[in-house]
């Protein structure tokens, strides 16, 4: 045989001392090449799940903006087109009801009022994520400030803080919703 080992009734015996062994593993240096390939992967990766959560966060915060504008408005539906007046920070301004005890008949949900990337605690402090323009606390609907800017440019509610990344946008790192429902960052 060309490897110096016998051939015995259709088996191979080897030679110890011929120049080709088996291999039983990997080497050294090949276990430093696949990690350093899986290091390189998970550098790649692990930038884009982390992009991925955060514009999930985001969608999840613009759902419930969007359904707390609904909430707003069949509340002035049932108000004489009035919005709700309420405290912009509860926490300081005990004199009006947060906009949670505003809405609560509306919204039977009340993890609405949180924006999943509140990490600052506003929601627990504030029983909100989401601030409420005080300029239309109390007002009517289509009151002067809607027929200055328009509903499609007055703001209704939006978070407290920057809690998103920022878009380029007029808004910075907030969602906003609109006074004609249309939610924007």
């Amino acid at each position: 045989m060309a490897d110096g080992g016998l051939r015995l009734e259709g088996r191979s015996i080897r030679n110890p001392q011929s120049p080709i062994r088996n291999r039983g593993g990997f080497t050294l240096i090949e276990l430093l090449v696949v990690i350093a390939i899986i290091g390189i992967l998970a550098g790649i990766v692990l930038p884009v799940l982390g992009q991925a959560r955060a514009e999930s966060r985001r969608m999840a915060c613009k759902s419930n903006l969007s359904q707390l504008a609904k909430a707003v408005q069949m509340y002035a539906i049932d108000h004489e087109s009035r919005y709700p007046a309420v405290a912009v920070r509860p926490s300081k301004d005990h004199s009006l009801p947060s906009l949670e005890k505003a809405l609560r008949s509306y919204t039977k949900d009340p993890r609405l009022f949180r924006c999943p990337a509140d990490n600052l605690g506003l929601y627990e402090q504030e029983g909100s994520s989401y601030e409420y323009n005080p300029v239309l606390s109390g007002r009517v609907q289509d009151g002067p400030l809607e027929q200055i800017l328009g509903p499609s440019r007055t703001p209704m509610l939006y978070d407290y803080e920057n809690f998103h990344p920022s878009t380029g946008g007029s808004w910075g790192g907030k969602n906003v919703v609109l006074c004609d429902g249309s939610v924007t960052n």
